[in-house]
């Protein structure tokens, strides 16, 4: 029986498109009829989502991930002058890197991907942590700050990352969060299976569709209450929802590529040649195009958190 693991409903979902992370292997797009949320079903195994999150994915831009960890120290020291930070989802680890040479914090990460944390421990030597939040051993309330970029909409039971988070974040701590709107980040993988009779590769490797007000409920009854909400890649949201022109060659991107020949499980990555002031620039763009709240036209959401 598929039960949906974000409300607990036992009733058929419906049924949206077909979509997939990896060749040969596609799984149904549906929508829970009692919350909403959309999510492949069957949901990828462990082992899949381990081959899909390959040293490929973590092709990051050092230069911007230390930029934008620079321009979130700020943030970090008109909160307190120090403490202690999990990056959920650090990946190769830039981000906290540089929140590290910008601020007094102590930072700390985990992620799923064995290439990205060996990077980060070997290359950076970052507190890095390999595998699944609520397995990690955290102690309770042993962080001050929690960043959760991207990661719910990734993981196998979003509920239960949510729930982790609640227990290591101090009761006088903050989360920031951050995830697509479910329905219009689902848009164009449905779009493309309407179009094109086949299964759309899911290039983020989304496996959760999210929208609003399942999101708000779900925070509320983990344990968090909402101090502030931003809509932001207004654009892109736009053109999910078919009001803003398409690209032209959209469809590409959700191609399901062919597997990788390479045998290589490092990452490789160098310093990007732009200047620091160009990611300051780029950084102060992105955040100045956002709107107030959760809407339904934007592609994500970034919420500040506090615990009840």
């Amino acid at each position: 029986m598929d039960v949906c693991r974000i409300c607990g409903s036992d009733q058929p979902p419906t049924f949206l498109s077909r979509a997939n992370l990896l060749l040969g292997q596609d799984h149904d797009l549906v929508e829970c009829v009692q919350c909403r949320v959309r999510y492949f079903s069957p949901l990828p195994s462990v082992e899949d989502l381990a081959r899909f999150y390959s040293a490929q994915y973590y092709d990051f831009d050092r230069g911007r991930q230390e930029a934008k960890g620079a321009a979130f120290a700020k943030i970090l020291r008109r909160i307190k002058p120090t403490g202690h930070l999990l990056d959920v989802g650090c990946a190769t680890g830039f981000f906290i890197n540089g929140i590290r040479q910008h601020s007094e914090w102590q930072v700390h990460g985990i992620d799923f991907g064995q290439s990205a944390v060996d990077f980060a421990r070997k290359e950076l030597g970052l507190d890095v942590y390999q595998g699944e939040l609520h397995e990690a051993g955290f102690k309770d309330e042993q962080f001050d700050f929690l960043h959760v970029n991207n990661v719910i909409e990734h993981v196998r039971d979003p509920v239960t990352v949510l729930k982790a988070c609640r227990r290591i974040v101090r009761r006088d701590g903050k989360m920031f969060l951050s995830i697509p709107n479910g329905h219009n980040d689902s848009a164009p993988l449905i779009r493309f299976y309407l179009e094109e009779k086949r299964a759309a590769y899911s290039p983020s490797g989304h496996i959760f569709f999210i929208p609003a007000d399942c999101l708000v409920n779900m925070l509320t009854h983990a344990g968090f209450k909402i101090e502030s909400a931003h809509t932001y890649n207004l654009k892109r949201g736009l053109r999910n929802l078919g009001k803003w022109p398409l690209k032209r060659n959209w469809k590409n991107g959700y191609e399901t590529p062919a597997p990788s020949t390479s045998e290589s499980k490092t990452v490789t990555t160098q310093n990007a040649p732009r200047p620091s002031l160009y990611y300051r620039y780029a950084n102060w763009r992105d955040n100045l195009i956002r709107a107030p709240g959760l809407q339904p036209f934007g592609l994500d959401y970034m919420l500040m958190l506090t615990p009840i």
